[in-house]
């Protein structure tokens, strides 16, 4: 194990604060940096330099300011130079955001997608980001994030399983990725990502995030950051209704036992709906007593049917819990997975900054 952090490494990890500080405060003044970091105005004053030599900042006059003699001039992240790429890559098709580090999504790109097995499927994911990689290379790709479907081992970038890929096993993405277009790369589970989404935007910290379709994702979030690990949260399988209805698993009662009935064919089947509603407010009432969670955002394909089921299915889960214990949302996913992969990418990239 590593005892000691040397010279250059504490300057990089000193260039990540001061670039972290200026991204959440938008604008800021040098005195501003070196008050919230720590740093000492000599400290400061070298790291912003070395930022604004590497493009990764710009100097502009407070306009705001008032008063005589010399107008103080505030910092700020350069949205001209500097992108991170967000893919989704859900069995149904890709998604991608190219974003600046200020979180603005410059492009979007989209394409259905169909394959036979995983040598198919590497060439579509392949081409697919290498559709956007050229016409950035410009602006300085700083790194790729992929939300992907199915298990996940996010610290090694490994894609475990992909559904309706039966030979996909232990795919090594972030390698593949990395060796082809030359950019660091992140993989991560896609309820994962749209957590990171959700967060952005939320007040609360403490948040479950279920993605709905012929089965079932989740993410968790405890004091603001995100619950990791290779299979964690897994739950598709977890029983609901003990002796319940066959799952494709071999036991009964299986959450996704229920649920997937529900988008039979991608359609909603009614009588599947009502059949899932009750198992599907326990499920989540014994989850968010496990995680201690404030908020519980539903999301998925079956949200595009909310209005069919939502009054019914809270009802059904305040039976278990007072409404000022828990607060639900029903979210279309829209973009939710492939933002919160490119936001994953800018904190990533963040993280991984060096300058010399």
């Amino acid at each position: 194990m590593k005892k000691y952090i040397g010279l250059e490494e504490m300057s990089n990890v000193n260039c990540s604060s001061v670039l972290n500080v200026i991204r959440n405060c938008g604008s800021v003044s040098r005195r501003q940096i070196s008050d919230i970091t720590g740093l000492s105005w000599g400290g400061m004053t070298k790291i912003v330099n070395k930022l604004f030599s590497h493009g990764y900042i710009v100097e502009e006059k407070d306009t705001s300011a008032s008063g005589v003699g010399r107008t103080p001039a505030l910092i700020r992240i350069n949205d001209k130079k500097n992108v991170v790429i967000g893919l989704d890559l859900n069995r149904e098709g890709f998604a991608a955001h190219v974003m600046n580090l200020c979180g603005e999504v410059l492009e979007r790109f989209s394409e259905e997608v169909s394959f036979q097995g995983k040598e198919e499927l590497l060439q579509v994911i392949l081409r697919f980001t290498g559709r956007i990689v050229p016409g950035y290379k410009e602006k300085n790709i700083l790194s790729i994030a992929v939300a992907m479907q199915g298990a996940v081992d996010a610290e090694k970038g490994i894609s475990v399983k992909f559904p309706h890929c039966p030979d996909w096993e232990n795919v090594p993405v972030r390698e593949i990725l990395q060796q082809e277009f030359g950019i660091p790369v992140f993989v991560e589970h896609d309820p994962d990502c749209m957590l990171h989404a959700m967060l952005k935007n939320e007040e609360c910290e403490n948040m479950l995030l279920f993605r709905l379709d012929r089965s079932i994702g989740m993410a968790a979030s405890v004091n603001g950051e995100i619950i990791r690990g290779n299979g964690l949260l897994e739950v598709a399988h977890c029983i609901a209704v003990p002796g319940g209805k066959p799952c494709r698993c071999g036991k009964k009662g299986c959450i996704e036992a229920y649920l997937a009935p529900s988008l039979e064919s991608g359609r909603l089947n009614e009588e599947a709906l009502q059949e899932l509603l009750d198992p599907l407010a326990v499920f989540m009432y014994n989850m968010m007593r496990v995680f201690h969670s404030e908020t519980i955002i539903l999301t998925g394909k079956l949200m595009k049917y909310r209005t069919a089921f939502e009054k019914e299915l809270l009802n059904r889960f305040y039976q278990y819990c007072e409404k000022s214990e828990a607060r639900v949302k029903l979210v279309e996913e829209t973009e939710l997975a492939v933002e919160g992969a490119a936001l994953t990418a800018v904190e990533g990239a963040v993280d991984l900054i060096q300058i010399s």
